[in-house]
């Protein structure tokens, strides 16, 4: 049997009229609730997610204030996750795309740019003693916010790497050549 909305009618006495269906009504409440929560006669946590199920929506939810909403849509044949919130300085609600954000090679390098904007780089090169450039797998629009570099090998030197200048196009110099560096760089 099916969920019936239309239980208990005004006349009926739940204990003899309508109690097969009152009891059918909570058994499908239940095995609903239960494809996405621990089951409400759990002991332990009851209620509580096990997973979160979305069906695309065509168009943006269109919030007001002060709302957010998590939703999933189409972008080609793939449903992919959003994040809408309003915005206070433009009164205009943002949305976000959080999956499937675009990463791509260069060599030894690689990048992840998300769809607010964000750019995170990350690789390997070789620096030298005289200005070395690192390839961005996404250049940065202006100077990196922050790059971190670790020596993978110092080549006999402690300090191996001794300048780094962060551009949209970083330079690295070391005391030797050969210097073999990690690096992770994270800019807009």
């Amino acid at each position: 049997m099916a969920y019936n909305n239309a239980a208990p009618q005004p006349g009926d006495s739940p204990a003899t009229q309508s109690q097969a269906d009152l009891l059918e009504n909570f058994a499908q409440l239940e095995t609903q609730f239960s494809g996405d929560h621990v089951s409400l006669m759990a002991l332990a946590n009851n209620g509580m997610h096990t997973r979160i199920r979305l069906s695309n929506v065509a168009a943006a939810p269109g919030l007001a204030n002060p709302m957010g909403s998590l939703y999933m849509a189409l972008v080609g044949v793939d449903s992919e996750l959003f994040f809408e919130n309003f915005n206070n300085t433009t009164a205009v609600n943002v949305q976000r795309q959080m999956t499937n954000l675009t990463v791509t090679t260069v060599g030894t390098n690689y990048g992840y740019r998300t769809p607010w904007g964000q750019i995170i780089n990350w690789g390997q090169f070789t620096c030298n003693t005289g200005d070395t450039v690192i390839t961005y797998a996404f250049p940065f629009a202006g100077p990196a916010q922050s790059i971190q570099l670790t020596a993978i090998s110092d080549n006999g030197s402690r300090n191996a790497v001794i300048r780094v200048s962060a551009a949209a196009t970083a330079t690295c110099r070391a005391t030797n050549n050969g210097i073999n560096v990690y690096y992770y760089a994270i800019g807009i």
